[in-house]
């Protein structure tokens, strides 16, 4: 059973997420013992840019099927529907650009495999500790979605994911009609993959196998969204690093705050990835 990890990388007018793809490519060489392949699905334009150094680290470089759905958006998250169908796996985890891994967790993929789908329902602040607030999360709790995160979401090639995947296409294809007609406590303007993937969950019914709610120390993540920290809103900025520093050593020794990391982390405000990290991880890998 062939095993990865995949992430759409489609830059835009302000985000980079090819070079974001690269150092995420870096980091899992550096990082995962046995499981460590990365898939990058890019538009027709952001493929133009890749390199020789992009190719030497990515696995698979992957057009993006059926027209690019996010041509005209500035966030370029409407090609998420296509993962299962992009994937050149058996088994995938769904990432997004904007993380790195500090350990290797290429344990959990044993684990991930005892289910066909499997989402992440619990996220870590900077400290490690479980979050508990719903600040970014009101659309869930109104509407009783299942609290899933698609930074981190396994997969294998199996019914269950197939029936899953198609009615993810039917609401990223409808998303405006789907949120009015499902969401009546209340629902986003704008898409999120998110809420399109709880959505479709619950509509088939079949959250519960999808997540194991009760088990949050795997799949989990850091997720740097600011007001997540349980930090005072007063004194946190809505950018998490004007308030937290980071003390970086190699992206498998860093700490922030005064705490080490060791989930995979998700950094959110894409500036934290700076071109000295990407060089230190080039010339840990000997590039």
């Amino acid at each position: 059973m062939s095993k990865g990890y995949i992430v759409i990388a489609q830059n835009s007018g302000t985000t980079n997420y090819l070079e974001q793809a690269y150092a995420l490519a870096l980091n899992l060489k550096l990082t995962q013992s046995s499981i460590s392949s990365l898939a990058v699905c890019v538009d027709a334009e952001t493929k133009k840019l890749i390199t020789t150094k992009h190719k030497n680290v990515f696995d698979h470089i992957i057009d993006i099927p059926w027209n690019d759905d996010a041509e005209k958006v500035a966030w370029k998250i409407n090609n998420k529907w296509k993962y299962y169908y992009m994937s050149p796996y058996d088994e995938t985890v769904i990432l997004d650009t904007d993380m790195i891994f500090p350990s290797d967790v290429s344990h959990w993929w044993e684990h991930l495999a005892e289910r066909d789908v499997w989402a992440t329902t619990s996220v870590r602040t900077y400290r490690g500790d479980v979050v508990s607030s719903d600040y970014y999360r009101k659309y869930f709790v109104a509407n009783n979605l299942p609290n899933i995160y698609t930074a981190f979401f396994y997969f294998k090639k199996s019914e269950l994911a197939t029936e899953l995947f198609a009615m993810i296409e039917i609401i990223f294809q409808h998303w405006q009609r789907m949120f009015f007609k499902y969401m009546p406590a209340g629902k986003p303007g704008w898409l999120s993959g998110d809420v399109a993937y709880a959505l479709a969950m619950q509509l088939l019914g079949i959250e519960e196998q999808c997540t194991k709610p009760l088990t949050n120390s795997f799949p989990t993540f850091v997720h740097m969204k600011s007001h997540i920290q349980d930090i005072p809103t007063s004194l946190v900025e809505d950018d998490w690093t004007k308030t937290l520093p980071t003390y970086y050593d190699t992206c498998y020794n860093f700490k922030i705050g005064n705490f080490q990391q060791s989930y995979p982390f998700h950094y959110v405000e894409k500036h934290w990835m700076t071109e000295d990290k990407i060089k230190r991880m080039e010339k840990d890998l000997g590039i």
